[in-house]
């Protein structure tokens, strides 16, 4: 059985699976900024459940470099002594912030092969263009084939993709239900929104899919004045997708 809490209304969560406590791309206090506050700074609309009350944590887990799920400012919060593994491109970025003051572990691309954590393993999938580094997944296997498949931002898998994933059960899916439009020049759009998540589903028949990334938060910046966006409510996805779950508060569920 994996239990899942919502830490905040973006993309924060604790996962536990495999005798393991996972906390997945922590920002849980202050905004994020990408680049600099002027292009974009955001917060919370809702906020997220204080550090001192996350309870024990075996190992952090982030899946993207962007400071929305590579929040330093959490990292600095949280005790030292929780090892946190990171994909390259986060891997980098984190080494340049703590320098050899923590350490930290790699998450390979799956081509690569995994990242073992006890009876868990860990793989990045990546879109197949080197422009694209916004449409990145994670895949967490664990022993009783209660798989995780998280792709904050969507995901397209190409044909090499599809006949890895094929070969594991997918239990949990965990993406985004929104679309976050920008130019193409600033990164095209962020968020894929519904009608990818439905491919997605299609090749992946998880038993369940749960929304993250949809926080309509507080913004201020370039990024938001010419963002086009689009959030759909639970019953219209529910419409489209019958496995979907609506996880709104900060309870744990256990699937």
């Amino acid at each position: 059985m994996i239990s899942l809490q919502r830490l905040n209304q973006d993309t924060t969560w604790k996962i536990a699976i495999a005798n393991r406590t996972l906390l997945l791309d922590p920002w849980l206090t202050g905004s994020e900024i990408d680049g600099f506050s002027w292009f974009n700074e955001q917060w919370h609309a809702t906020p997220p459940v204080p550090i001192e009350d996350l309870g024990k944590i075996d190992h952090i887990i982030i899946s993207q470099p962007f400071s929305d799920h590579c929040h330093e400012e959490t990292l600095q919060l949280l005790s030292p002594e929780i090892p946190i593994a990171a994909v390259p491109a986060a891997r980098k970025r984190l080494g340049k912030t703590f320098g050899q003051s923590r350490a930290f572990q790699t998450i390979p691309e799956y081509k690569n092969g995994f990242w073992n954590l006890g009876e868990l393993r860990f793989a990045q999938f990546r879109m197949a263009s080197l422009l694209d580094q916004v449409h990145n997944a994670l895949l967490i296997l664990s022993p009783n084939e209660e798989n995780v498949f998280y792709a904050p931002h969507g995901f397209v898998p190409n044909a090499k993709q599809i006949a890895v994933l094929k070969q594991y059960p997918i239990h949990v899916l965990i993406t985004t239900v929104s679309e976050y439009h920008l130019p193409f020049f600033l990164g095209g759009t962020v968020n894929l929104g519904l009608g990818v998540l439905q491919k997605l589903a299609q090749i992946l028949n998880p038993r369940h899919i749960i929304s993250t990334h949809d926080e309509q938060k507080y913004a201020k910046g370039l990024v938001p004045k010419i963002a086009r966006t689009f959030y759909p409510g639970a019953a219209t996805v529910l419409e489209k997708q019958a496995n979907y779950m609506a996880v709104e508060d900060y309870g744990v569920v256990e699937l």
